[in-house]
């Protein structure tokens, strides 16, 4: 999808819910040209409506349509009303999504039929029936699936004039779509500047909306995250990402009467993520679910590609569960709000993306592209949804090519082995972004004593780091043989052997599962002794 300002802005949805009416106000305030595509089919045929189905038939009109959908796509700084059935047709869709936006407008069956009594100038063929208030609700039923495509605006007890001014809203913020190309679960990830509000349209959730947060994400986001249903909140903090939490959010959702119709919505870090991603999974054999990180650590990571995990007393993510969610949503004004700590923790996660890929995300990370000033961070939203963006593509290039985690895709585990048992010897006093960017450093440490890469990129990684404020060392605090024998316990080893994913080159890694332990050994001792 374009953030284009000649971009067309396309309305659909049923009858009576007000597309021209809105489209018109719009119009107006943008100084664009509105088209109405019936008004424009009836000009050209010199017919109405009703006379085209009496004496050419719905298949003609329906053609006509198609013509007009080929015709509008190739304009560009129009505002257009489309017939209810239109935007149904994929061929359509495709025809006028090439320069256009959709918004499809939505209303309840009483407030459509209300309008419709209530307007004489337009006659419904449609609506010929004895009933139809009971013909708007099976005409809605059945276009339930075509509409949900579409960016939703509910517009029920709304003046045109309140749509108009909230649309106006949204399209002023700062968006890039992204799709996540995994073959039965296609989905977008929406980096944006102050589109929280908007989730339930971004994500076109018609049913219950659940938000499962912390209690300081909670405190601070849920109330701006538009019509939501209820809100489960979980005490702060990774202790909580257990089974005993997991029961007592089912306990909660059976209370309230949530069933498989309904939405999850993960608001906050990594570990709700988890948590929200796991009863996704689970409850009811799956229901719907939408990730909006709030920290920078998930935003560019865990958010991407549907692994939920919770941890065990023997050790971290050893239950999980895969879910893809059905919308990403990253909200960088969320950012803003984070300690310095822990924004400069998440950047570990986007330098390892960087040293994945042979792209210049390393680079800009080095140059400073990234405000390392929290004060600044208001007046650098767009630097940094840039940076997520490039970063969170890198991820999501790995997982489109092994969504489940059985090939390539373990490269992104990169520091993870040498991370997870620093952060377990020091019983979590690390925080994850710091141990992942000592894990990296140890991998680099490990491939250099091991001749894979040499000095200039140990060097390299070690400056990145620093300059972000990250640890490059681990702390002589921490015991070399007790992190050893913790990363022996690792999910990710391969029977007796080791599993680490060490560094080439930037752009280069790989898979490592006979290492000796007296390398890895020598490796830790390095890296807990002051730099020299």
């Amino acid at each position: 999808m374009q953030n284009d300002d000649a971009q067309n802005i396309i309305f659909t949805g049923f009858m009576g819910t007000g597309k021209t009416t809105v489209g018109k106000m719009l119009a107006k305030k943008l100084g664009r040209e509105f088209i109405d595509t019936d008004d424009l089919i009836e000009k050209r045929q010199g017919l109405t409506i009703p006379e085209i189905f009496d004496q050419l038939g719905e298949v003609a009109f329906r053609e006509m349509e198609a013509e007009i959908a080929k015709e509008l796509g190739q304009s560009k700084g129009l505002v257009i009303s489309t017939g209810g059935r239109l935007m149904l047709d994929p061929a359509n869709v495709e025809a006028l999504s090439v320069n256009g936006r959709v918004f499809c407008l939505v209303a309840t069956p009483q407030e459509i039929l209300s309008r419709i009594e209530g307007d004489t100038d337009h006659h419904r063929p449609l609506l010929d029936v004895p009933n139809p208030g009971e013909q708007i609700v099976e005409l809605l039923q059945e276009r339930k699936k075509g509409y949900q495509r579409f960016l939703k605006m509910t517009t029920d007890e709304k003046h045109p004039g309140d749509i108009t001014a909230d649309l106006l809203d949204f399209m002023q913020k700062s968006q890039k779509h992204i799709a996540v190309e995994i073959p039965s679960y296609p989905h977008e990830y929406i980096v944006g500047n102050g589109i929280l509000p908007f989730t339930r349209q971004l994500a076109g959730i018609d049913g219950m909306l659940v938000v499962i947060t912390d209690s300081v994400a909670g405190e601070l986001y849920a109330h701006s995250c538009g019509s939501i249903d209820h809100v489960i909140t979980i005490p702060e903090g990774r202790q909580k990402k257990t089974l005993a939490t997991v029961q007592a959010v089912y306990d909660e959702l059976v209370e309230i009467g949530f069933d498989r119709s309904g939405t999850i919505m993960a608001l906050g870090g990594s570990v709700i993520g988890d948590i929200a991603g796991f009863v996704a999974a689970t409850y009811m054999r799956g229901v719907n679910l939408v990730q909006c990180p709030t920290s920078l650590l998930a935003m560019a990571d865990t958010s991407i590609g549907g692994k939920n995990s919770l941890d065990l007393p023997q050790g971290k993510n050893l239950i999980g569960s895969f879910k893809q969610p059905s919308l990403v949503i990253a909200d960088v004004a969320t950012l803003n709000t984070l300690p310095k700590e822990e924004l400069i923790s998440g950047m570990a996660e986007i330098i390892k993306h960087g040293l994945l890929a042979d792209t210049d995300l390393l680079g800009k990370v080095e140059q400073g592209t990234w405000p390392l000033k929290i004060e600044s961070l208001h007046t650098s939203y767009s630097e940094l949804q840039s940076l997520v963006a490039q970063s969170i593509q890198v991820k999501i290039s790995y997982v489109q090519k092994d969504p489940f985690d059985e090939g390539i895709r373990k490269q992104l585990n990169m520091g993870h082995t040498f991370a997870h048992a620093i952060e377990k010897v020091s019983s979590n006093t690390i925080r994850h972004g710091e141990a992942v960017a000592m894990g990296i450093a140890a991998a680099t440490d490990l491939s250099v004593r091991l001749g894979h890469c040499d000095e200039q990129l140990k060097h390299r990684i070690d400056l990145v780091l620093e300059k972000v404020g990250l640890p490059n060392r681990i702390p002589d605090t921490l015991s070399p043989e007790s992190i050893f024998e913790t990363m022996k316990r690792d999910k990710k080893r391969r029977a007796q052997s080791l599993r680490l994913v060490l560094p080439l080159r930037v752009g280069q890694v790989f898979v490592a599962d006979d290492i000796d332990s007296r390398d890895v050994l020598k490796t830790l001792e390095a890296m807990s002794s002051p730099a020299g």
